[in-house]
């Protein structure tokens, strides 16, 4: 399911530690899966993005701002798994 900027933003306000968003990447932007989680780090950045195959993601990226992890999502038409 393709999800706006906005839903997207909602859903991540709502996470609890352990919970994630979880979106298929297409293939013309890189493939794979894309997963925006709480970031687990004490003293980090508030959410994590990781990249990758499905069991095999790495950090990608770490902010407190909701909305430039779904304008990046929302961009590369993830689509919510």
């Amino acid at each position: 399911m393709k999800l706006s900027r906005e839903e997207i933003i909602s859903r991540m306000e709502k996470l609890k530690d352990g919970e994630s968003l979880k979106f298929n990447i297409p293939e013309i932007f890189g493939g794979g899966v894309a997963i925006i989680g709480l970031n687990p780090e004490k003293g980090g950045k508030k959410y994590l993005l990781q990249l990758g195959n499905e069991g095999d993601q790495k950090p990608y990226w770490d902010t407190d701002k909701a909305k430039d992890l779904a304008k990046w999502v929302a961009d590369r038409l993830g689509d919510l798994i």
